[in-house]
């Protein structure tokens, strides 16, 4: 009786996700589903029903997936950092499980965060601190990356302080540790500019520019509204976009 408990739970799982969505396709899906459990079965397969797993595939369910933000924002920057050949990288508040993880595969990591991560791997080694006041002398740091994060600063999403110019101070802090002839590496929204209050801004392209009018561009890409990359365009074509992806490749002369 556990076992039929048990598996029939498992069974109607998908019924949670998918209901809603794909409500005409559901039945079908799990006649489909319970045709091929069955012949499997039939065949000599040894799988109990206790231990049912339907993956049912119903449009955009367990298929693979590409582009976007992230996507193309964590490839532009691990090339960047190959290519530019750093010995010890510092990111500054990106995600443990994309281009900071991942980094690790090319060069020692040392990665910032006000949150300290809840696992350990090799290559990273963790500094907790705020990107408003970071624990580091001026002029000091040759990599640094800080992917879609500055645009959350002062809002108050992530636990930090209410600031409304949280952006500009904290991409400010980063230029100050860069050293001279140092790499940033920088993204963020783009577009129309806004406060999404808690979430996010979006900025226009030009402001980066703008406030770090110290450093010189070396690169401009981006992530469209579609998700689509391009590489090396003009700022200008994107202060009308609505929500893509700004990255910028900085550097201290």
């Amino acid at each position: 009786m556990t076992d039929f408990i048990k598996g029939s739970w498992r069974l109607f799982q998908p019924v949670r996700y998918f209901f809603l969505k794909h409500p005409f396709s559901l039945p079908g899906a799990y006649i489909k589903y319970l045709r091929s459990y069955a012949r499997f079965k039939r065949m000599g397969g040894n799988a109990t029903y206790r231990y049912l797993a339907p993956y049912l595939q119903l449009p955009n369910h367990d298929t693979q997936s590409g582009g976007g933000h992230y996507f193309f924002q964590d490839i532009w920057a691990l090339r960047l950092l190959k290519n530019n050949g750093a010995d010890v990288h510092y990111d500054v508040g990106s995600r443990f499980d994309g281009f900071v993880g991942q980094a690790t595969a090319i060069c020692k990591i040392v990665c910032v965060d006000i949150r300290k991560p809840d696992f350990d791997l090799e290559g990273l080694h963790f500094v907790q601190g705020s990107i408003l006041s970071l624990p580091f002398e001026t002029a000091s740091i040759h990599s640094i990356s800080c992917l879609h994060t500055v645009e959350h600063i002062g809002l108050g999403r992530y636990g930090d302080e209410i600031d409304p110019k949280g952006f500009e101070n904290a991409v400010l802090e980063l230029s100050r540790i860069l050293a001279k002839n140092g790499n940033l590496y920088l993204s963020m929204p783009i577009g129309r500019e806004r406060v999404e209050f808690n979430a996010q801004r979006i900025l226009s392209p030009l402001t980066p520019l703008r406030i770090l009018d110290k450093l010189v561009l070396q690169e401009f890409s981006v992530v469209d509204d579609e998700g689509k990359f391009h590489r090396n365009v003009d700022p200008k074509d994107y202060t009308k976009a609505n929500y893509s992806c700004g990255l910028y490749w900085f550097k201290k002369q």
